[in-house]
């Protein structure tokens, strides 16, 4: 159900007073309302893409084409340039700057064999951050006099505040329009803004740390609210699954690394003997079966953590919004605070693209 469904006697009277005081204390965001027309990917290039990666291109180039007012876009962390080529067909002259460089190879090839005028979308190879390299490439990217607008589509970690000083300090660049990730990455960075910093050190706020940023990144209450109950089920075995496995490696000093991106798949979590029966394919562990039968005994002292996982899950899906919304907002007060004027969208649909909102700044 949606939030505005469920009967609030349902729920505990301090989870009601909690989503009351979450209301007040959000930050308000502009809606930008994507509209389908008839700019789009060739289909014959977004082959192996996502649905939701298709939707965050047009959308997000529809945004840019709407606000963007400057004739050179500089897209940091371009990837294999599908953004570009879209932004290219609204008639912006586009450079794509990608630190990867096998990534940036493959961004090339891709648009040599569409035959890309080269004049028009220019490739660069670099690490960005607030270095003399990428402003000596920035001045000789955007256009003398008219200024160029810096954009990024999930810009990891401590790449958003990066851009977002390169923009303040770049006589050049006139706007810019950010979508960040990946809360957690960021290294020391947070807060940015002086009006957060002070207000941390009246409150004597000590736990602004990776802990508190990671839960920031969880992924939206939009997405909690349609879970099915198969999948709050799925979604609790593969907590408490993990939890017992971790608990154990601890015992034995050993490293719980991932051999694969997606951990876990629907199938291996369906029960605790074919997640153990998979956990080798999963992680870089070996077991004997001395091991499996200790595990299999941890996980029965810990069985009751089946009551606990989604009931505390739910909260945190809650208390993500406060961390991305104060996120968002220290780094709209830092833009502001050197004369930026900003804004904040909504641009995607969050149940598709969880990280869905657009820092949007303009210089006076």
């Amino acid at each position: 159900k949606r939030p505005e469904e469920i009967e609030t006697v349902s729920l505990p009277d301090i989870v009601n007073k909690f989503k009351a005081r979450l209301k007040k204390i959000l930050q308000n965001k502009s809606e930008f309302y994507h509209t389908k027309d008839e700019i789009a990917c060739d289909k014959n290039d977004t082959r192996g893409l996502s649905q939701k990666k298709i939707h965050e291109v047009s959308a997000f180039s529809q945004f840019i084409s709407e606000k963007c007012t400057e004739n050179t876009i500089i897209d940091i962390g371009s990837g294999l340039g599908y953004l570009d080529e879209i932004l290219l067909q609204r008639g912006f002259n586009v450079i794509g700057i990608e630190s990867n460089n096998s990534i940036h190879k493959g961004a090339m090839e891709r648009h040599k064999k569409m035959n890309i005028d080269e004049e028009r979308l220019r490739h660069i190879n670099l690490i960005f951050g607030c270095d003399s390299e990428s402003f000596s490439v920035l001045n000789s990217c955007s256009d003398v006099g008219r200024g160029g607008c810096l954009v990024a589509l999930h810009a990891c970690g401590d790449l958003t505040n990066h851009i977002i000083n390169a923009f303040l300090q770049s006589q050049n660049i006139r706007c810019m329009a950010v979508v960040s990730c990946c809360y957690h990455k960021m290294l020391g960075t947070f807060p940015l803004s002086q009006e957060l910093k002070d207000l941390s050190m009246h409150h004597d706020i000590d736990f602004f740390n990776h802990y508190f940023l990671r839960l920031g990144a969880n992924e939206p209450l939009s997405r909690w609210w349609r879970m099915s109950a198969d999948e709050h089920v799925e979604h609790c075995n593969n907590v408490v699954f993990r939890a017992v496995l971790e608990i154990f490696c601890q015992q034995r000093t050993l490293e719980l690394k991932k051999k694969r991106r997606k951990a876990t798949k629907k199938s291996e979590v369906k029960d605790f003997d074919s997640y153990l029966q998979n956990v080798q394919n999963i992680y870089d562990l070996s077991f004997n079966q001395k091991d499996i039968s200790e595990i299999k005994e941890l996980y029965d002292t810990k069985y009751e953590l089946h009551n606990l996982v989604e009931n505390i899950s739910g909260l945190q899906f809650l208390i993500q919004q406060v961390i991305e919304s104060l996120i968002l907002a220290d780094r709209k007060s830092y833009l502001e605070q050197f004369g930026a004027k900003t804004e904040l969208y909504h641009v995607f649909d969050d149940v598709i693209s969880p990280r869905n909102t657009v820092i949007y700044a303009v210089k006076s």
